[in-house]
């Protein structure tokens, strides 16, 4: 049986590679991430959201998706500008 992380990284690689989605665990078996790709540019952040909730609305269960907090959607060089302002925090 797959986990809540495999099932969602198998619905995710429907839209993005591996190397774009990153996971974060979080207590009580939740999961987040991040997804890091050029697909986002030129769309604005409602858009990447709803881009994302609906591959993971349609491919999981009610259940399934109390266990997913979110992911953030960034663009390559957003990324970059995130990790620097963590780094000057």
């Amino acid at each position: 049986m797959d986990t809540i992380e495999q099932k969602v990284r198998g619905i995710l690689k429907m839209r993005f590679s591996d190397e774009e989605i990153r996971f974060d665990h979080e207590p009580g078996e939740r999961i987040s991430g991040f997804i890091v790709s050029n697909k986002f540019l030129d769309m604005e952040h409602l858009a990447r959201q709803k881009m994302i909730s609906s591959l993971l609305f349609t491919h999981l269960s009610k259940e399934e998706r109390r266990h997913v907090l979110g992911f953030l959607a960034f663009t390559p060089e957003e990324e970059q500008f995130y990790l620097e302002a963590r780094e000057d925090s």
